[in-house]
């Protein structure tokens, strides 16, 4: 990988992070993306041009491998609270990831993330502030 060019590591091919993912490999951002299954890859972009890791983000040799050292930005989006949770607890004790970005279904687990290099993202936080959107024009 070039030194100076943004890398992205998505942890978790599913809906989110394979959109992410083929995202950023459309603006020309490096990504890696890492699943424990590698069926999951399916749901990225024909057009996908970075690197797929098929391991457990949990181990430090496959976040590695997926050149976490590197990267400016890493998004969690594991389909399990906890498991994002644990892997963004890891990733901001032993890496200087400047933005974590999880994914949490559990408005509740937030507090259990805060630090001002971690963003929770949440289905129901994101429609609540879209729905007040709806209603800022009235």
């Amino acid at each position: 990988m070039k030194k100076g060019k943004k890398l992205t590591v998505v942890i978790g091919s599913s809906r989110l992070g394979a959109a992410i993912a083929s995202q950023n490999s459309k603006q020309g951002i490096y990504t890696s993306i890492i699943d424990i299954n590698e069926e999951a890859f399916r749901k990225l972009d024909e057009g996908y041009s970075g690197f797929k890791i098929v391991g457990d983000a949990i181990e430090i040799r496959t976040l590695e491998k997926a050149h976490i050292k590197d990267a400016s930005e890493v998004d969690v989006c594991t389909g399990d609270d906890n498991t994002n949770i644990f892997i963004a607890s890891l990733i901001l004790k032993y890496y200087d990831v400047p933005y974590i970005i999880v994914r949490l279904h559990d408005d509740i687990k937030r507090s259990l993330l805060e630090n001002p290099r971690i963003t929770i993202i949440s289905p129901s936080y994101l429609s609540l502030g879209l729905y007040e959107n709806l209603w800022d024009g009235d």
